[in-house]
């Protein structure tokens, strides 16, 4: 495509570039439920710990930025592996050669830092995405249900334990707590799909981004921590027309699982996030999920909204 020019993202020169872009694109595809980023948004990936081993690729048509990737190469794990956010183009030139040379870029940018592989994932209407992807070598490996409730549809049946104390954590405030919410995540997903233990400079980075706020809570028993959740709000959640709160993780370690542990935890944060103005309560679940976290939900009333789908590409 004559004038087309793929060039590294420059801090400081075009933060705009990525708002515009990212919300043109998903907003075709989310709609009235997508939040648009901001430059808080921007400005909270270059400060987390993902930002250093990643670049942001903006594409140039006549000097006008028409799309932008950010490719990261996962270090923590052995062979490397490469992942691609934020990955959008303007709608009217989704599919052309805009969209495939941001991708060949971010590919041959991965794979020279040594990635052996790289994944992507995208909302299952995303039809002309998904056909470039497979046209690139890269294949369906898992799908991902997005559940929504809506609090008031709660089941009256449910049986949350009542053994369990519940007890809010600060992990900004409290490196005891911190400590704690990482080890009990890490313990809790280490079956999970894709998993590597989290450090704790990345469980630290989720609560640092000042457009959210979040409510984490501890499951003790017998005085010992045995789950945690955490529960997402967005600041602008007033201004909103899809006004949504977020589970955005939820984990019982192994010999405490179907014992109304955690019940107990989502019915809290379901409280919490309807006392902050949430209408909508909304979460993310592997469809092979080995815990059985799909049916848990369904009995809690969560209904399946959409999927994302994961797609992988060996190099």
């Amino acid at each position: 495509m004559e004038g087309l020019v793929i060039r590294p993202f420059v801090r400081g020169q075009d933060e705009r570039a990525w708002i515009e872009l990212v919300n043109a694109y998903y907003g075709r595809y989310y709609g009235s439920e997508h939040e648009p980023v901001d430059e808080d948004d921007v400005e909270w990936s270059m400060r987390t710990p993902w930002w250093r081993n990643s670049q942001v690729f903006l594409a140039e048509l006549s000097g006008e930025p028409v799309g932008i990737i950010w490719p990261w190469l996962d270090r923590g794990r052995e062979p490397p592996k490469g992942y691609i956010w934020r990955f959008a183009a303007k709608p009217e030139l989704e599919g052309s050669e805009v969209d495939r040379a941001l991708l060949e870029h971010a590919l041959a940018w991965l794979a020279s830092r040594g990635a052996r592989s790289a994944q992507i994932t995208v909302r299952d209407n995303m039809r002309t995405r998904m056909e470039l992807l497979r046209s690139k070598g890269f294949k369906l490996i898992r799908s991902f249900s997005i559940m929504r409730l809506r609090p008031d549809e709660l089941p009256g049946d449910l049986e949350p334990s009542q053994a369990v104390e519940l007890r809010q954590a600060d992990p900004l405030g409290s490196e005891e707590d911190l400590r704690t919410l990482n080890a009990l995540y890490n313990e809790s997903f280490s079956e999970h799909f894709d998993f590597r233990p989290e450090t704790l400079e990345e469980t630290r980075a989720w609560f640092e981004h000042e457009g959210y706020e979040d409510y984490v809570v501890f499951a003790l028993l017998d005085g010992r921590p045995v789950g945690f959740v955490v529960a997402t709000v967005s600041k602008d959640l007033p201004e909103l027309s899809f006004k949504s709160g977020f589970i955005n993780a939820i984990g019982v370690l192994r010999a405490y699982r179907r014992q109304g542990v955690g019940t107990a935890l989502m019915l809290e944060a379901i409280e919490w996030l309807t006392s902050k103005g949430a209408e909508v309560v909304e979460l993310g679940v592997d469809d092979e999920n080995p815990t059985g976290a799909p049916a848990f939900y369904r009995r809690l009333g969560f209904r399946v909204a959409f999927k994302h789908l994961t797609f992988l590409r060996e190099f």
